[in-house]
C-alpha cells in the first residue's frame, strides 16, 4: 500500500509491467516533513537483496548518508534502507523496473515523473532528494544547472528539490554536498 510504513527488509515486491509479473523493490515512505530520496530504477543485485543500493555505486550514497549523519555511523550497508525507514526518512525510484544500468529511455523514466507527485503528495516530506541528476533533470522536466544543493525553480508538489553530489564528484564537491544535506535535514520540522 502506498502509505504503509514497511518494517526491517527486505523490502521485494511483486508488480505487473507489460502483463507479466516482475520481483522490484516497495517504495519506503518517508514520515510527514522527513527527507524522500529518489533514484532511477533498482538494479538487479538490489531487487535480489531485498534493499536499496546494494550496488557499487548504490553502498557509496548509503557511506554518504552516514558521513551527513542522515543514518548513524556504522550503519551496516547491507540493510541500510531499514536505518533509514527507522529515521523517519524514505525512499523510491522513478522507474521499478530493475535493469544492471543506467539504460531505461527518458521516456520510461518520464512515465514515473507523475506516479512521483501523486506519492510526493500523499507521503508530504519536508524536502525531495535525488540521489542522481538524471533523475532530478527528468523530475524537472529540463536540464538543470546545479551539479548539487537546491535546484532552483524547482519544487514538486510544494516541496523543495535537492540534488546530492554525483558519484564521481571531487571530495570537496562531496563534502560540502554531505553539509547541506545534513543542514537540510537538522532544519526539518519535527512532529
Amino acid at each position: 500500500m502506498i502509505i504503509d510504513r514497511p518494517g526491517p527488509g527486505p523490502h521485494r515486491i511483486t508488480i505487473v509491467a507489460d502483463g507479466r509479473p516482475i520481483e522490484t523493490l516497495a517504495d519506503l515512505p518517508p514520515l510527514r516533513n522527513r527527507l524522500l530520496f529518489v533514484g532511477l530504477n533498482p538494479s538487479p543485485v538490489s531487487v535480489q537483496a531485498g534493499h536499496y543500493h546494494q550496488g557499487r555505486l548504490g553502498r557509496t550514497f548509503w557511506r554518504r548518508l552516514m558521513t551527513a549523519t542522515i543514518l548513524p555511523p556504522g550503519t551496516p550497508v547491507e540493510a541500510a534502507d531499514d536505518a533509514l525507514a527507522a529515521a523517519g526518512h524514505g525512499i523510491t525510484d522513478l522507474l521499478k523496473l530493475p535493469t544492471p544500468r543506467d539504460v531505461a529511455t527518458d521516456g520510461e523514466l518520464t512515465a514515473g515523473v507523475g506516479p512521483l507527485w501523486q506519492k510526493i503528495a500523499i507521503w508530504r516530506p519536508g524536502a525531495i532528494v535525488f540521489i542522481y541528476k538524471r533523475a532530478a533533470e527528468i523530475a524537472a522536466g529540463r536540464p538543470t544547472d546545479e551539479r548539487w544543493g537546491q535546484l532552483s525553480g524547482v519544487a514538486l508538489a510544494g516541496r523543495p528539490c535537492f540534488l546530492m553530489p554525483g558519484p564521481y564528484a571531487p571530495r570537496a564537491e562531496v563534502d560540502a554536498g554531505l553539509n547541506l544535506l545534513r543542514n537540510l535535514a537538522a532544519a526539518l520540522p519535527r512532529e
